[in-house]
């Protein structure tokens, strides 16, 4: 009998772990903002692409932390923008301060994911251009 009941123990304990994995497996780990008009407004913690150069705008009166993952993320450029500023990049992997492989310097990317990765509550505008 105390094998049967650690069985069944062991099953419904199977059954919640693999539906909570395929329910996780859905979700966006960020909020994505789509972009329209060619402009995003990232809050604190949201993301969004862009697949053309594109500038980002500072529209709080703190310094924002800025991620930007470029193509498969092999360059990223982390930055802190300050209050009002705005900031241009471009889709090449030739950010100076960008981290990610050498060897990719140079080269067209088709896309860049852009996150407000502030902690605040600046309010990040992004401009697709």
């Amino acid at each position: 009998m105390k094998k049967h009941g650690c069985l069944f123990i062991l099953a419904v304990f199977a059954t919640f772990l693999l539906n909570s994995t395929a329910f996780a497996a859905d979700v966006e780990p960020w909020f994505v903002e789509e972009i329209e008009n060619n402009e995003a407004i990232l809050e604190p913690g949201n993301t969004t692409y862009c697949n053309k150069d594109f500038m980002v705008e500072n529209m709080g009166d703190d310094t924002a932390e800025v991620h930007v993952i470029l193509g498969n993320g092999a360059n990223y450029a982390y930055d802190m923008l300050e209050p009002k500023s705005t900031k241009g990049y471009t889709l090449t992997s030739d950010y100076p301060l960008a981290g990610g492989w050498e060897g990719t310097k140079g080269i067209f990317i088709e896309d860049a994911r852009i996150v407000n990765g502030t902690s605040g509550d600046s309010m990040i505008k992004v401009h697709c251009k």
